[in-house]
């Protein structure tokens, strides 16, 4: 038996690697743009992974119309890693393999909606999710998962659900909504809750 009914994914680095290449153009984009505030926006970007584009770049123009024109402009260029990014080896087959064991699987990404919803569907792993959300549409993770509980109706979501993320602050967004996580991440300590892949979480589902 399981506990779990539902199952929140992260896209960015959880299912597919590609996190730090998002930070690589963003921070180019910065020095070829704004070189003087180069050194603003690399702390915040790697810092502050946790906020929408649009909210981080706020914090670094202190300009709302700027923020939302150049936030514009940075997603057209993150739309041409769809073709470089990769799937985590069996992500795919997992992912189905989840869905076919009636798990209700929904997913929650700092990625822009047409990169998320072309990742996904290049992959043939779209219609697996009963909900994706992008942060370009939907700027707060806490709203995310207000959604995930509104469309199942069910009152004791969060208590059914397990959440894989990869930062931080997807564990403090998990802990304030009572969600069980567990954290995929193959690089820092080690954690009871912590797995190298999604192919893992079987023993953390039984």
């Amino acid at each position: 038996m399981t506990k779990y009914s539902y199952i929140i994914f992260d896209l960015d680095w959880t299912l597919i690697n590609s996190t730090h290449k998002i930070i690589d153009i963003i921070e180019d984009y910065f020095l070829e743009n704004y070189p003087d505030l180069y050194n603003t926006a690399r702390y915040y970007v790697e810092s502050k992974t946790s906020i929408s584009l649009e909210n981080l770049l706020y914090l670094i123009f202190k300009d709302k119309k700027l923020a939302k024109e150049e936030t514009k402009k940075i997603y057209k260029l993150l739309w041409n890693l769809r073709d470089k990014v990769k799937f985590f080896p069996w992500v795919q087959e997992k992912i189905k393999e989840l869905y076919q064991k009636w798990y209700k699987l929904f997913l929650t990404t700092w990625s822009s909606t047409d990169f998320a919803t072309k990742t996904l569907k290049d992959w043939w792993i779209y219609n697996y999710f009963e909900k994706v959300i992008w942060s370009d549409k939907i700027l707060k993770w806490k709203q995310h998962l207000e959604i995930f509980k509104e469309l199942t109706w069910d009152s004791d979501f969060y208590k059914k659900s397990l959440y894989l993320w990869d930062w931080n602050m997807d564990k403090i967004f998990a802990l304030e909504s009572k969600i069980d996580f567990i954290r995929v991440w193959n690089r820092w300590e080690k954690d009871e809750n912590r797995v190298k892949s999604i192919l893992e979480i079987d023993r953390f589902l039984k």
